[in-house]
């Protein structure tokens, strides 16, 4: 029988629930629930100290080239594109000062996590259409009731959101889990008969721009692709369809990699893969400053250049531009890494990245425990296999892409869609007898994934809340003192420490790092001789930086001309004073 003609659920599992009766009951405290949810991610946003993490300064740089009109800057081999583009138009609109910039930036996620739950709705109703469907062709034993498995979903979305993207995070994942829930509630209702071209027009269209949002995502779009192919019964009709959908794929992804291959002399999707395979996989020098090492891992074409050995000195003032040039566009500096397959350091990676994956699942320990309860006393293993066979089309383009960041590198941040997809697939595909006792265990079931998870959601928020006081705001103070000191956009300075780690400051003026002692080099720094650290005060000067910073510096330096900047513990010596 067509699933498009299939009856309602039977009468057995309206017994345990409806979904119309869940509707209106969740239509009266959704409102309520969201409002929850945006106030939690505002307090996470807010509370924190108002500083971009390293990746965030680079996208944010970006948007703020697009803003000026460097439309160029989104062709970019390590950054996609989507994001920025997405944070040059909010902060258009805004245009907030260097004080506000990462608060006006951390409230952009606010409103993509808004529209990642709108996204989660829309995926969970087709899940409760196709669930439906499926049981009323069954005619067995019901799944777990609308309300139970709305009650799981929605606080396991509030969990990722919270642990896994928080809005302080300044990544372009929220797109991702936005692409990976939108993906999956179209090949759901692809599943329940919604089969015409419109619906995978619409697929390709999401997943190209997924494309866009994050590199990873190209070959994660192949997956959901075929798992649609496969949502169709009919395959003599779903191919031509799936054809029409990966055209719609290509058109988008195409203009940017065609774009990306032409800006490097070769074809290329983008270069965040590579990279990080060598670095995570290989042993490469990993993030900035890979100078060849280990051998195996190719020669570098034009790496950042190292001054100095001992201390430490890297310079890097041309041809890359930016807050700090090696993490404008990292492909550049790692033009001529070669990735290679070795057979250890592969198992050895698999090996970090289930131990990774063992910490995120171990910290939903609540809803693993409520899923084998409930299996348990279903006893209908076989049944349960069975369901989620025919559920693969929902939950193997999420095992998948775990399994591609299992080979590489495995982060919270990157796997929270797919994990929610995954978890939506192992309790659609339960079914419980519609008894007084199992109808008993669901609700206790239920409420004890709530509160499991609730709670450290609730320890979270209040923690957050709790820090929310007047907060010195070192990297704005710095920016503000340069700019006084002459220091103005589009200077050159030099750094002593991690200026991977630290240089919002630096985009915050406008000014960009283009020599450091980077971090070993900075203890060499200063337990150099005075010959040793003229010689470094030499090549900062070389390469044309004005001032250079740094942090914590030992009081017995203090004579040689550094001054402490007011209200930071950032330090600045004036090179003009040492030409």
């Amino acid at each position: 029988m067509p699933y498009s003609s299939v009856t309602p659920v039977a009468d057995s599992v309206q017994s345990i629930d409806t979904t119309a009766g869940v509707a209106q009951r969740f239509s009266n405290w959704r409102p309520a629930l969201s409002l929850v949810m945006c106030s939690s991610w505002l307090i996470n946003s807010f509370s924190h100290i108002p500083r971009l993490n390293p990746d965030g300064i680079s996208y944010v740089d970006i948007a703020s080239a697009c803003l000026k009109g460097n439309w160029a800057s989104l062709v970019n081999a390590y950054w996609s594109p989507a994001y920025p583009f997405l944070l040059s138009v909010w902060l258009s609109l805004f245009r907030p000062s260097a004080f506000w910039e990462a608060w006006t930036v951390r409230c952009f996620n606010c409103l993509c996590l808004a529209a990642a739950l709108w996204c989660f709705e829309y995926f969970l109703n087709g899940l409760l259409e196709f669930r439906e469907v499926a049981a009323g062709s069954e005619r067995k034993n019901p799944p777990l009731p609308p309300s139970a498995l709305k009650a799981i979903g929605y606080v396991l979305f509030f969990w990722t959101s919270i642990f896994m993207t928080p809005p302080f995070l300044v990544t372009p994942d929220i797109l991702v889990v936005i692409v990976v829930l939108l993906s999956g509630g179209i090949i759901l209702r692809i599943r329940c008969g919604a089969e015409n071209l419109l619906r995978f027009a619409a697929l390709g269209l999401v997943l190209g721009l997924g494309y866009l949002a994050k590199a990873a995502m190209f070959p994660i779009a192949i997956c959901f692709l075929l798992a649609s192919l496969f949502a169709v019964r009919n395959l003599g009709r779903a191919i031509p369809k799936l054809l029409v959908a990966g055209f719609i794929f290509v058109v988008i992804s195409a203009p940017y990699a065609l774009a990306l291959s032409r800006s490097k002399g070769r074809f290329t999707l983008g270069e965040s893969g590579t990279l990080n395979y060598a670095e995570f996989v290989n042993g490469a020098t990993r993030s900035i400053h890979w100078q060849g090492q280990p051998s195996d891992t190719g020669t570098p074409k034009h790496p950042t250049r190292q001054a100095l050995d001992r201390p430490l000195v890297y310079e890097y003032a041309e041809p890359i531009g930016g807050s700090y040039p090696p993490w404008t566009d990292p492909s550049y500096w790692y033009e001529g890494i070669r990735p290679h397959f070795n057979l250890k350091q592969q198992l050895r990676t698999v090996r970090d990245s289930l131990e990774r994956y063992y910490n995120i699942f171990s910290r939903l320990a609540g809803i693993s425990a409520a899923f084998i309860v409930l299996l348990v006393w279903s006893r209908d293993y076989r049944g349960f296999i069975d369901n989620l066979w025919k559920e693969s089309f929902l939950w193997a383009p999420a095992m998948a892409a775990l399994a591609i960041y299992g080979l590489v590198l495995v982060e919270r941040r990157y796997v929270s869609g797919f994990i929610i997809l995954l978890w939506a697939g192992l309790f659609s595909a339960l079914r419980i007898s519609p008894t007084e006792a199992g109808r008993a265990l669901i609700r206790s079931v239920t409420v004890a994934v709530i509160f499991l998870l609730s709670l450290p959601i609730v320890g979270s928020v209040a923690h957050s809340s709790l820090q929310f006081r007047s907060q010195s705001f070192q990297d704005w103070e710095l920016a503000q003192e340069l700019g006084r000191d002459g220091v103005g956009p589009g200077s050159r300075v030099a750094f002593i420490g991690a200026a991977a780690w630290d240089h919002y400051w630096a985009h915050l003026a406008e000014v960009s790092v283009v020599s450091e002692a980077a971090d070993e080099g900075a203890n060499g720094f200063w337990a150099a001789s005075p010959e040793l650290k003229a010689r470094v005060i030499s090549v900062f000067n070389q390469v044309g930086a004005k001032v250079v910073v740094a942090r914590d510096v030992p009081q017995i330096f203090l004579a040689d001309g550094w001054q402490l900047m007011p209200h930071t513990n950032y330090y600045v010596l004036r090179l003009s004073d040492h030409r």
